[in-house]
């Protein structure tokens, strides 16, 4: 018989992976900093407790830090945990209602040099052995599958991040219909956990 306490890699609510997540790596502590807040979603209902600092580069609230992620303010080595849920639509059309609300790339290499930028500046600001929770998904452009983890998971151990867990996010729906189609309709996208490993020369 299994546990009802067991923590398992897959769930249909992120909440439950988040806190999950804190309980393995953080010791149960609350993230410190999100610099991809949005209207804050990860937070609604006070199931995870709200970030000690909170960032975007088009703030939704009053409350949120107008800051670039790839061009952080704070001090080396200063933040002890980072969750990190990026923009993952590469889309030209600028109807589309997600990119609208959550941001966007114009191409694929765009998408792959945000991301890694990204890492480099999250890896400055964290401590060593700090927490870092990227949140991403596959994607399909022009009829064409991208598998983004393979990417990432190389971009992380190149900069020296610990990869330390995978946990798989299930969704019961998804928005829109492909009349024709090509490659099996995603329900699910990832959450990498990872530990700061500061590189030679870094403080």
């Amino acid at each position: 018989m299994v546990s009802n306490d067991l923590i398992k890699s897959i769930s249909y609510d992120q909440q439950e992976i988040i806190n999950n997540i804190l309980k393995l790596y953080n010791k149960g502590q609350p993230i410190h900093f999100d610099p991809c807040y949005n209207i804050g979603g990860f937070y609604r209902n006070g199931v995870v407790s709200d970030p000690v600092l909170k960032s975007d580069i088009n703030p939704q609230l009053e409350s949120v830090l107008k800051l670039d992620v790839r061009d952080l303010p704070f001090d080396a080595s200063s933040i002890k945990s980072v969750i990190f849920d990026p923009p993952f639509i590469v889309s030209g059309n600028s109807k589309c209602k997600m990119a609208q609300r959550y941001g966007s790339f114009s191409s694929l290499e765009e998408l792959k040099t945000f991301y890694k930028d990204s890492l480099i500046s999250l890896q400055r600001v964290l401590k060593h052995g700090g927490l870092l929770i990227f949140k991403f998904q596959d994607f399909i452009i022009g009829r064409k599958q991208h598998l983004i983890l393979p990417y990432i998971y190389s971009v992380a151990r190149e900069l020296n991040f610990a990869v330390r867990d995978l946990f798989i996010l299930l969704a019961k729906n998804r928005i829109g219909y492909q009349k024709n189609q090509n490659h099996a309709r995603k329900y699910h996208c990832y959450f990498l956990v990872l530990k700061c490993n500061k590189r030679q020369g870094m403080k």
